[in-house]
């Protein structure tokens, strides 16, 4: 049997992943950094973005804290990006993620697979992420 940690992404996933994709450049939405779960499908659906975007790999970060990460962890790994970064992407897993954008949203978000919530902030520091609420948000899925 397979560990969860080693299952491939699907063919649906697949799909799903291009289409993010290509709804990301329609909206020219690009990133930074793009922080991935060490996970076989997020790695590939990373990829996939990332191959969409037309950007380098050299901004796919692995973070193993991601796999399985719930709200505070995942606030810890947002809080140590550089203040360099201004805009990051967390390819990771729910319902971790899920969690996390209610608790920005400071409402129940409803994030089915391969779906974005992109947050914007007004703040410069990324620390700022455990006090500081999202001043926009939009749902892409």
């Amino acid at each position: 049997m397979i560990q969860d940690i080693d299952r491939p992404l699907s063919d649906k996933g697949i799909r799903d992943a291009n289409k993010l994709a290509n709804k990301l450049v329609k909206k020219s939405i690009s990133f930074d950094l793009i922080l991935l779960s060490p996970a076989v499908r997020t790695i590939t659906t990373a990829q996939i973005i990332s191959n969409g975007l037309r950007s380098s790999h050299s901004h796919l970060v692995t973070n193993d804290d991601l796999y399985g990460a719930e709200t505070m962890m995942l606030l810890k790994i947002i809080s140590s990006v550089s203040k360099k970064i201004d805009s990051l992407m967390i390819v990771g897993h729910n319902p971790g993620l899920m969690n996390l954008a209610s608790f920005m949203a400071g409402e129940p978000i409803a994030m089915s697979t391969c779906s974005l919530v992109k947050f914007t902030f007004d703040f410069k520091d990324w620390h700022d992420i455990f006090t500081q609420r999202a001043a926009k948000l939009s749902l892409l899925n």
